[in-house]
């Protein structure tokens, strides 16, 4: 009797070491596969240009991208509210910190981005500034323009990347 107790212990704390390495191997393979799930859902919402703000003020301006040949492929005046930190607030109409353009990139070259912001004391970033970026692969690859983000040096950063990811590492 005691000879089958022992034997049923070490089966059960078996399936139990079993089941818990098994159940930690799908969570940590689920965890891994969060990533893709992540970028493909953000490749939805994601376009060419993206303007993210990371500041507690609304944003309006201009974003400008000229390529090599000195030719305009992106003008916009924009109005950019900050991202709400509060995930339960109601759904509004605006992009909650975001906008996003497609189609800008006619081809694999250097561009120019450049963004002015309209004149507000308020604001505590600086009012106009420009990058040149490289895109490679226009089909894949996108540039994030972040207002406030604590990731850069500069109150406005820009980033290139094929994922939400690739930005978030900027």
């Amino acid at each position: 009797m005691a000879l089958q107790w022992t034997v049923r212990q070490y089966l059960d704390s078996a399936s139990r070491r079993r089941f818990l390495a098994c159940s930690g191997g799908v969570l940590i393979a689920g965890t891994a596969g969060c990533t893709g799930i992540v970028n493909s859902l953000a490749d939805l919402a994601l376009g060419d240009v993206n303007l993210f703000n990371e500041t507690d003020d609304t944003l309006t301006g201009t974003v400008t991208i000229t390529d090599s040949a000195d030719e305009t492929v992106l003008s916009d005046a924009f109005e950019l509210p900050p991202a709400s930190g509060d995930e339960d607030a109601e759904e509004k109409d605006d992009e909650d910190g975001m906008t996003a353009y497609e189609d800008v990139w006619t081809d694999s070259r250097a561009y120019d981005a450049r963004v002015e912001l309209d004149d507000d004391p308020a604001i505590q970033v600086e009012s106009a500034t420009s990058s040149s970026i490289t895109i490679d692969n226009p089909s894949e690859e996108m540039l994030a323009i972040v207002f406030g983000g604590e990731e850069f040096d500069d109150t406005i950063g820009f980033t290139v990347g094929e994922s939400l990811s690739d930005l978030a590492q900027a």
